[in-house]
């Protein structure tokens, strides 16, 4: 059984680390397949800065850098530079973010994206889910 190779954006590692309700239970539930070795979870640079900055207001910088390492220890970094700059500068995303994301993802050959901003992706070549989703279909397998 191959396991997925699942892109995370910042928003659903914030709400794991974060423990934002009432989305951490399925953002815990993603990682913890991560943690047992179901899924590779992929997370870009970008994400890593992102949360930091702002888990350290939350949490303090060195609750916050034990969160990032342990967040380390069960993920992938994704490699991204200049082409997924270009692609997101010329893409018909609304959000430069979102669109550096994907084409991030895409580019690290992701088989879906795990978010909660659902709307901002169009025109995607690969599914984009909730965390709740992807935990709810993958239950049923």
């Amino acid at each position: 059984m191959n396991k997925d190779t699942v892109f995370v954006d910042t928003n659903i590692i914030l709400d794991w680390l974060g423990e934002r309700a009432p989305f951490f239970k399925f953002a815990k539930a993603l990682f913890l397949k991560a943690e047992k070795g179901e899924i590779e979870i992929l997370i870009s640079t970008m994400s890593y800065i992102s949360t930091e900055y702002i888990l350290r207001k939350q949490l303090g910088k060195e609750k916050t850098i034990q969160a990032l390492n342990k967040l380390r220890s069960i993920s992938t970094v994704c490699m991204s530079g200049g082409e997924e700059i270009d692609l997101a500068l010329i893409s018909d995303m609304k959000d430069f973010e979102d669109s550096f994301q994907y084409h991030t993802a895409i580019n690290n050959s992701a088989c879906v994206i795990i978010t909660r901003n659902l709307k901002d992706f169009i025109n995607v070549q690969i599914p984009i889910m909730s965390a709740e989703d992807y935990i709810n279909s993958t239950q049923k397998e």
